[in-house]
């Protein structure tokens, strides 16, 4: 396991480290990185074909490690047979001194040496699975960054291309227009001397805007587009040549105009229809107009508001979450913050002339409870309590009770996951709770059958490596319960361990099955022993690492036993150090209270009216 994490983490180093070189590769046209981009698609989908080829490799093995698996527990029943056997012989041997034992004895060896021999094999097929594993883990990182650089890429062809056009759209040029005009008889001579200058000089704006247009390396795309912003043409100066009548009511006039372009820092997005921000440099997201002379302030503006995982836009564009602080020129923003659940706050137009700071208070919105909705209620510091899936009352089976419904006239939520290591530990650090494993140094695990403690074991150290994701385990029923109830005080929720039935219903819904995809236990879909997975009889395994149910529950099968609040110290799921058959939804374990074990955790219950704000 710290192999394997050492490998991950020189895989991310990797990772970054690539990604910050292509960030810094310059490209002198845009050819150049279209061709670029060319080459990182085609890397791209050489890397997916390895990743495929390495994955069915890795499914391949595993299938082989299962069979493996099921040979060991078939070679164990058999050895135990045959030592049962020779037991058996040798005590008549005792009262028969000429009785020959040398078969059994033979027997015995033999099967011996195919139970060592299958060991071996397994612990090869588990390196070869984790070192393909590791390849994978590369595979996928390389995935990322060749993904990452064509974004980067394409990011910087917009921009380049939007800095191609506006050169081109930057024009100071003597442009010659020929005009005709056919006056009104009424008009005097000077009237149609200035009506004709008039409309020749917008004649030679005009060609001299189609020009511009004509000669920019996108055309098609820019006459498309043109109605969406003007050049900014303006008239710098003009001579007139020649102007006069040439019969009774037709004046022409020969124009010398010194024209030249002022087009607006977004001009060039809208022409080519792209966002504005790519009119701008990185960072800079200003879509406030300003003239050519005009000398426009930037200030900071922090933005903050009472709720993680929230959307913070300013004029139309989207900064993240909160807190943020941008640079923004002075005038008026129009400021969004938008959480699901919640009303949004809108300030549709706020002057900003100094430095400010913005803070809102989001309010939730009252929900209408359905099955499977999803919710997580705020914890002080800026935590989260477990993330929850929402029951509703309802009538359903159970699998101890086939024959008929259990009417649960309640609702209920029940964590997304078991409760992890990440979330403990916030728990503990709070409140400095010491958990009974830690006081008792009582953590225990099982090794050939056995019960047995785990040196200085605690959730800490449960004798594996685990991570800030996995599922805290070292933990009694009543540390189960210290965490419910320091829950329940910081949100104002009751929070508690659910009972065997809520949990049964959790992982089945209206089954009557052993697991929640059906009756048979699949290789490859929940952490068990023997389960054919690179967790299985090591240790736990990340809490999301497997497919959820159909409510989206995750780990209702396997990984650890969790505790229901049920007198006798059920718990319930199985876990990775237990065979599959005791991961079926209707199995339970019975523990005291007090005991710590390495493979048990815990999920919480919140209880809930209709209405989540209840």
């Amino acid at each position: 396991m710290q192999q394997s994490s050492a490998v991950l983490i020189f895989v991310i180093s990797t990772y970054l480290a690539t990604t910050l070189v292509m960030a810094s590769q310059t490209y002198s046209s845009i050819i150049e990185i279209e061709n670029a981009i060319f080459d990182r698609r085609s890397e791209l989908s050489k890397a997916y074909k390895k990743k495929e080829e390495c994955k069915q490799v890795i499914q391949n093995e595993q299938k082989q490690l299962v069979t493996l698996n099921f040979k060991a527990e078939k070679l164990n029943k058999l050895l135990n047979k045959t030592k049962s056997n020779f037991d058996h012989e040798y005590q008549k041997m005792i009262n028969n001194p000429k009785l020959n034992l040398m078969r059994l004895q033979n027997s015995y060896r033999k099967v011996w040496m195919e139970v060592k021999e299958n060991q071996s094999n397994r612990l090869k097929q588990e390196k070869k699975l984790k070192e393909l594993q590791t390849q994978l883990i590369k595979k996928e990182a390389n995935i990322k960054t060749i993904k990452l650089h064509l974004i980067q890429l394409e990011e910087k062809k917009i921009r380049a291309r939007t800095s191609r056009l506006k050169k081109e759209l930057k024009r100071n040029d003597t442009q010659q227009v020929i005009f005709t005009n056919t006056c009104d008889t009424t008009m005097t001579f000077e009237q149609c001397k200035k009506q004709t200058e008039t409309l020749a000089q917008e004649k030679v704006i005009d060609e001299f805007q189609k020009i511009i247009i004509t000669e920019t390396t996108e055309s098609d795309l820019i006459k498309k587009n043109v109605d969406n912003g003007l050049l900014d043409i303006h008239l710098l100066h003009y001579e007139t040549f020649e102007s006069g009548f040439y019969d009774d009511k037709h004046y022409k006039i020969i124009l010398n105009a010194n024209l030249a372009t002022y087009p607006s820092e977004t001009i060039a997005c809208k022409l080519l229809k792209l966002e504005s921000k790519y009119c701008f440099a990185f960072g800079d997201h200003s879509t406030t107009k300003f003239t050519q002379n005009e000398k426009v302030a930037w200030v900071k503006l922090r933005v903050d508001s009472n709720q993680h995982n929230d959307n913070i836009s300013i004029d139309g564009i989207s900064y993240g979450s909160s807190p943020v602080e941008i640079m923004l020129p002075t005038g008026p923003h129009m400021i969004t913050i938008e959480k699901e659940g919640y009303h949004s706050f809108i300030q549709k137009k706020i002057d900003i002339n100094a430095d400010k700071i913005l803070k809102a208070i989001l309010k939730e919105k009252e929900n209408k409870l359905i099955a499977g909705y999803k919710f997580a209620d705020s914890l002080p510091g800026k935590h989260e309590a477990p993330s929850m899936v929402a029951l509703i009352p309802s009538k359903y089976s159970n699998s101890k009770k086939l024959s008929k419904k259990v009417n649960f006239p309640y609702a209920f939520g029940i964590g997304l996951t078991p409760v992890t290591v990440e979330q403990f530990a916030n728990f503990v650090n709070i409140t400095n709770y010491l958990t009974e494993a830690e006081n008792k140094h009582t953590c225990t695990t099982i090794n050939d059958s056995k019960n047995i403690p785990i040196p200085n074991g605690s959730w800490r150290n449960p004798g594996f490596k685990q991570f800030n994701n996995s599922p805290v385990v070292c933990i009694s029923k009543n540390d189960a319960k210290a965490y419910t109830q320091w829950l329940s005080k910081e949100t104002g929720y009751t929070y508690r361990l659910p009972s065997e039935d809520e949990w049964e219903i959790a992982a089945l819904l209206d089954s009557q099955d052993n697991y929640w995809w059906g009756n048979e236990f699949k290789p490859g879909e929940a952490n068990t022993g023997w389960g054919g997975t690179l967790w299985s009889n090591q240790g736990t395994s990340p809490v999301r690492a497997f497919s959820p149910n159909q409510i989206g529950l995750y780990d209702m099968v396997g990984n650890v036993w969790e505790w229901t609040n049920d007198k006798r110290g059920i718990v319930k799921g199985g876990a990775w150090i237990f065979s599959p058959n005791m991961a079926a939804a209707d199995k339970r374990l019975f523990l005291a209270e007090s005991s710590s074990s390495n493979y048990t955790g815990f999920r919480v219950v919140r209880d809930i009216n209709n209405n989540l704000t209840n």
